[in-house]
């Protein structure tokens, strides 16, 4: 009787601790600014049509459009996607794991780098987590995501208000001409941004730790790599237009940036099957 009570007990916290975590969002390159997406990881066994997802534009201070998100059903530790209307035909080529058994379509999510997108309880319309600080049009801020995406951190959320420091950001316009959708050639979307990394540990994928890239901006010919482990590194690094112009490992904490432009560019590190992307400045 005893270890019935505790597996209930247990099995109830897990259910109430189940909730909707929004872990990346996306403005994409494809035709027509698409794909324009989120991620979304259901953390424990999670019941969509509890929730709704809602949108606030531009300068505007009124949440607006709302998305039901129950034809998403029940689903546990997986992660689905919102896509703007007519948005998967160009998000499953790029993202392979986008297709529509774990998506849904619908114009709330016709956003780019100023607006603002949250999760909330339909019944109770209490805030679940949130992209964006209420009221505030995102252009020219740190967490504008125009042509580009930025992804939640891991072992952090969901937040009922907008945590900043809890996400990461690839630079604005960083997504304009990649993926095989601008060119044949170039690197698929998923090869840079990277979805279905977000775990709830901050020891796994996407968290290397100590991980720091300097100078950036680099204005001469080495860039320095270093982390707290200090294991073996290999660094790939991508142009704006997707395409990988160095694929190289660290030698001695350090990579030879001579032969590259002024620009901005996505350095992707993997150390011990971590992997972790920063955004570098060329001078």
């Amino acid at each position: 009787m005893k270890k019935l009570y505790f597996l209930s007990l247990l099995l109830g916290s897990a259910i109430g601790f189940a909730q909707p975590v929004l872990t990346a969002v996306v403005d994409g390159p494809c035709t027509g600014g698409t794909p324009k997406m989120c991620e979304i990881f259901a953390k424990g066994t999670v019941d969509f049509t509890q929730f709704s997802i809602q949108n606030q534009t531009n300068a505007g201070t009124t949440w607006g459009a709302t998305l039901d998100l129950s034809p998403l059903g029940t689903r546990t530790n997986e992660f689905v996607y919102v896509l703007n209307t007519g948005s998967l035909v160009f998000a499953t080529p790029e993202f392979p794991s986008v297709v529509a058994g774990n998506s849904i379509e619908g114009g709330v999510l016709n956003l780019n780098g100023d607006d603002r997108i949250r999760i909330i309880n339909t019944a109770t319309t209490t805030v679940i987590d949130q992209f964006g600080v209420s009221d505030v049009d995102g252009t020219g801020t740190t967490w504008e995501w125009l042509d580009t995406y930025a992804k939640r951190n891991n072992g952090t959320g969901p937040d009922a208000g907008f945590v900043e420091a809890n996400w990461t950001f690839a630079a604005v316009d960083g997504l304009d001409g990649t993926g095989t959708c601008s060119n044949a050639t170039n690197p698929t979307l998923q090869t840079i941004v990277g979805l279905g990394g977000y775990t709830l540990s901050t020891k796994t994928f996407d968290a290397i730790a100590g991980l720091s890239l300097y100078p950036n901006p680099v204005s001469g010919n080495v860039l320095n790599i270093t982390s707290a482990a200090n294991l073996d590194m290999n660094v790939a690094i991508f142009d704006v237009l997707g395409k990988q112009v160095i694929n190289t490992k660290v030698t001695n904490n350090t990579v030879n940036v001579s032969n590259l432009n002024a620009g901005v560019y996505i350095v992707k590190i993997t150390e011990d099957g971590k992997t972790a992307t920063r955004k570098l400045v060329v001078k």
